[in-house]
């Protein structure tokens, strides 16, 4: 607008001047879809979102988690703390983060007290279309939890993440992840394994602001010794204003792995400044 009213009043000043021919009409590029939290936030879905923290932004993302594990040796694990701590660089598309030890404290729950391992990583959000958006992260995680809840060596991840929006109410996006994971063996040893993870998950926008989601998550190994998982997970979120988002959560495997099976409930906070 401002060009426009710039160029009327050039032509006004000077009317004597012969007129030009007007310029051939360009197509406007997209606008950036990362603006609010509701599209950089990652909890509580495996999903990893593609946008990434603007500058001069900090994000925290924490939560509670309840696993029960049914079958011979099953029992109840919770766990609650900061899953990430996300921060903007100089490069609106590119972030760092952080992913500090969560706590499992003995209160319910069967496994003894004690704490996770730490994780870093980074984020690049590569592009973008009207309605297509797409990036890549990277995660290491450091072995600094106690023995129950570490994977005794460093683990590393590569994702390939992409999301589309179908319209104002229906999305859908996705994670191919590549991990190079660990696990105590039969012998009490750390040892190394690889695992495919892609996942699928579709959202429906709410008033509110608000979202359901459903997902579905694949591992082509779920441990050392074992074969593929199946998970499916599903929940609600919602913004209040721009800078916190509520979030609950239940997931459950079908998938029979030692004669156990798997389900959560989960609930969070995720603030951004």
């Amino acid at each position: 607008m401002l060009l426009f009213s710039s160029t009327a009043a050039f032509v006004q000043a000077a009317d004597q001047a012969p007129p030009s021919p007007s310029p051939a009409p360009t197509a406007s590029a997209p606008a950036d879809p990362c603006g609010s939290l509701g599209s950089i936030v990652s909890r509580p879905s495996f999903t990893t979102a593609v946008c990434t923290v603007r500058p001069h932004h900090f994000e925290v993302e924490s939560g509670w988690t309840n696993t029960t594990t049914t079958g011979t040796g099953g029992g109840n694990v919770g766990n609650y703390g900061i899953g990430a701590i996300r921060f903007g660089t100089g490069d609106p598309h590119f972030e760092w983060s952080v992913s500090p030890p969560t706590d499992f404290p003995k209160l319910t729950q069967t496994g003894p007290k004690g704490w996770g391992d730490t994780a870093i990583g980074a984020r690049k959000e590569l592009g973008y279309t009207s309605n297509l958006l797409w990036g890549v992260n990277t995660v290491i995680t450091l072995p600094t939890g106690t023995h129950a809840y570490s994977a005794g060596g460093p683990q590393y991840t590569g994702n390939f993440n992409w999301s589309y929006t179908a319209n104002s109410v229906l999305g859908f996006a996705g994670t191919f992840g590549f991990n190079q994971l660990r696990a105590y063996n039969a012998s009490g040893v750390s040892q190394s394994y690889f695992a495919f993870i892609p996942t699928l998950e579709a959202t429906a926008s709410l008033p509110g602001p608000s979202q359901l989601f459903a997902e579905y998550v694949y591992y082509s190994q779920a441990g050392i010794g074992l074969g593929s998982k199946n998970l499916f997970d599903f929940g609600y979120s919602h913004a209040f204003g721009p800078h916190l988002i509520f979030d609950i959560e239940y997931g459950e495997s079908p998938t029979l792995l030692n004669s156990q099976r798997q389900s959560y409930v989960g609930a969070g906070l995720t603030f951004m400044n």
